[in-house]
């Protein structure tokens, strides 16, 4: 599994509309299974994942408009990046938030594995 670790982006997410009124941190955490024997192999960057190609989608897919739940945002991004990155067969994603509206807590997170091809893999396709 290949990690991009720490992806920070500013997104309008949260449940009440006035949490969603203004773009607050989150960070996602992407993981990608893919084979890396042959790009390691010859030592070949352009046979491996383009990691600011996949920092650039997380970002921009993010920070796009506005989600209720992180759930969605996580699904979004697990779509989109198997739909970018064809040798990966399957991708984690990590969504951590600080909840504006729950002072006690410090985060909250969720953390989801789609597999390429799979239904659940493309459901937010649209």
């Amino acid at each position: 599994m290949l990690w991009l670790q720490g992806v920070e982006c500013r997104a309008r997410l949260g449940v009440p509309a006035a949490e969603r009124a203004r773009r607050q941190r989150i960070i996602v955490d992407i993981g990608l299974e893919i084979d890396a024997r042959k790009p390691a192999g010859r030592d070949d960057f352009r046979l491996a994942v383009d990691y600011c190609a996949v920092e650039k989608l997380v970002r921009a897919e993010a920070e796009a408009g506005e989600r209720a739940l992180i759930e969605t945002l996580a699904e979004r991004l697990a779509a989109a990046v198997l739909r970018a990155q064809p040798a990966a067969a399957a991708v984690a994603v990590r969504v951590h938030k600080t909840p504006s509206v729950m002072a006690k807590t410090r985060e909250v997170s969720i953390e989801i594995r789609r597999e390429a091809g799979s239904s659940q893999g493309a459901r937010h396709a649209e």
